[in-house]
């Protein structure tokens, strides 16, 4: 769910391996918050405040909101640090070289950050689109204040206009061939990209799914 970066594209290459990248489909990173929140709206700037070492904001007061049921800090809910959904966020909102605020709680998994922020008025969590339930708040994100707010979709993120979403990769050693090719183009084909859409992932081309 993430780029490989120069250095790993390097110790691959140093072991004789040639990283193609292929793009399989879109997600948006949804901000996820209990459903008690009192609005429908977040700024890159203001998860920046929450998420970022030294950001600044430790309550919600600290931003202007107030929660029913939240009357302590902010609960920060993330990934742990292995995981791609973690990588990509702090280089969407914090910024490439940013770093997150110590004590944020960190999740093995997407599901286990949508559990905890279900029931934890405090809480905020990022994870990806499918993982949005009725039971909790997605809110839309503006890349700055007074800028559009865009609703995580399908559509944006296929069209790129939400302001954290990114494309889902696999990589090969070369360009694909015999078994791989087809496991590829089968991914890539109406049937692999509406498997894709189903769950909850935008695919890389309209498809038409029954």
């Amino acid at each position: 769910s993430r780029k490989m970066s120069e250095k790993e594209i390097k110790e691959a290459q140093a072991k004789g391996r040639q990283p193609v990248e292929h793009i399989i489909g879109y997600d948006a990173l949804a901000i996820f918050v209990h459903k008690n929140f009192p609005g429908n709206s977040i700024t890159l700037s203001d998860l920046a405040r929450i998420y970022g070492r030294d950001g600044g904001a430790g309550k919600w007061s600290d931003l202007g909101i107030t929660i029913p049921g939240c009357k302590g800090d902010i609960v920060v809910v993330s990934r742990q640090n292995n995981s791609g959904t973690y990588a990509y966020f702090r280089e969407a909102v914090l910024g490439e070289k940013g770093k997150f605020r110590q004590g944020t709680l960190d999740m093995h998994g997407s599901k286990d950050v949508a559990d905890l922020v279900e029931k934890t008025p405090c809480a905020i969590g990022y994870s990806g689109l499918a993982y949005v339930t009725d039971h909790m708040k997605a809110l839309c994100v503006a890349s700055a204040a007074g800028k559009p707010c865009i609703k995580p979709t399908e559509q944006t993120a296929f069209d790129g206009t939400y302001p954290i979403a990114r494309p889902l990769f696999m990589y090969t050693n070369g360009e694909p061939a015999g078994e791989v090719k087809k496991y590829l183009d089968w991914i890539k084909s109406n049937t692999g990209q509406c498997i894709i859409e189903k769950e909850g992932y935008a695919p890389i081309k309209k498809t038409t799914c029954k």
